[in-house]
Order: C-alpha cells, then structure tokens, then sequence
C-alpha cells in the first residue's frame, strides 16, 4: 500500500500530500501499467507523462478521490488515441516489416499482446498479473464488472486462437 493509499485509508489529519509526492508514490505502478498497456512502438514514460500532463490541465492530483485510477484510465485512452491516428500506418507496418531481409528468428510472445486493444491489455494485466478483481478492474477503468469479465473473457481467448492456432478444438463428433 502506498503513503498516499495509507494516508487516505486512515482519514488521518496530517497534511495532504502534495502533486509532487502523490505521482512520486504512484509512478512505478502506473509506468508498469503503460508498459503493459502501451503497443510495442509506444515509450510508456511518455505515455505516463502524457497522462500526468493531461490530469494536471484539469484537476491538481490531490484533489482527486483516485489518482490512480484516474491516470491509469488516462494512459489507455492515449494509448487508444495513438492508436487511432496511427491505424493507416499501423496496418501497412506487416507489410513492410515483412519485406525487410532483417525478421525476428525468435518472435516473443509478448509481442502478441499487441494484437490486443489497449483496453483488453489493460484488463488482462489488472487481472491476470496484477490479480485485482475484477470489480476492482472495473472501476478503475471505467467500467462495469460484467463488460470487465467479458473482455477478460474474449482477449485470453484471442490470445489462445492467436498462441495455438494449430490446435483442433475437441468436440463430441471428434472425440
């Protein structure tokens, strides 16, 4: 648990931290979050940064009830937003990368957690390496549990097809 987390936990009457303090407390999180959130092309520092700026324009980090939520929230929507204005070129980088003469003799399986929305990767990453439930998940980003549970659903299973796509689903006319 973080300062800022134990301070508002205990209601206590010390004096608030400050913006400075509060982002301080919370970065490693948050660029762990971007990391895992952001498409491989992406600097999570910038993406946390570009979330922190944006929070900044409009609320100071001590007035909010969750910051970090807040941001993590901010940080997919930029992802998205990046991802949006980059959709033409996004799309004809296969292309390219794959006439290049240099290509990737050990692909990383990580590298198909880009295949994911950035919404869908931040799920799967709350969920599945962070552990939080997902009424948790879904208030931090915004959603409601069920569409949390939906989308935690739907991407491990993209995630499967994509891993395995050789595999034979077993059904009762096969078995």
């Amino acid at each position: 648990m973080s300062r800022w987390e134990h301070q508002e936990s205990e209601g206590s009457a010390e004096p608030q931290l400050s913006d400075f303090e509060i982002f301080a407390d919370l970065y490693p999180r948050l660029r762990r979050f971007a990391a895992v959130v952001a498409d491989l092309d992406m600097e999570p520092d910038d993406l946390v940064q570009d979330a922190l700026a944006a929070t900044l324009r409009r609320h100071d980090l001590s007035e909010l009830d969750k910051p970090i939520a807040y941001l993590k929230r901010a940080i997919v929507n930029s992802v998205s937003n990046q991802r949006r204005r980059a959709g033409t070129f996004r799309r004809l980088l296969p292309k390219l990368a794959s006439a290049s003469s240099s290509s990737d003799h050990y692909p990383s399986d990580l590298a198909v957690l880009d295949e994911l929305a950035p919404l869908d990767r931040a799920v799967i990453f709350l969920a599945d390496v962070e552990g939080q439930p997902h009424a948790l998940i879904a208030q931090e980003l915004g959603l409601t549990p069920s569409a949390v549970r939906k989308r935690a659903h739907r991407a491990r299973k993209q995630l499967r097809r994509i891993l395995q796509p050789d595999l034979i689903p077993i059904s009762e006319d096969n078995a």
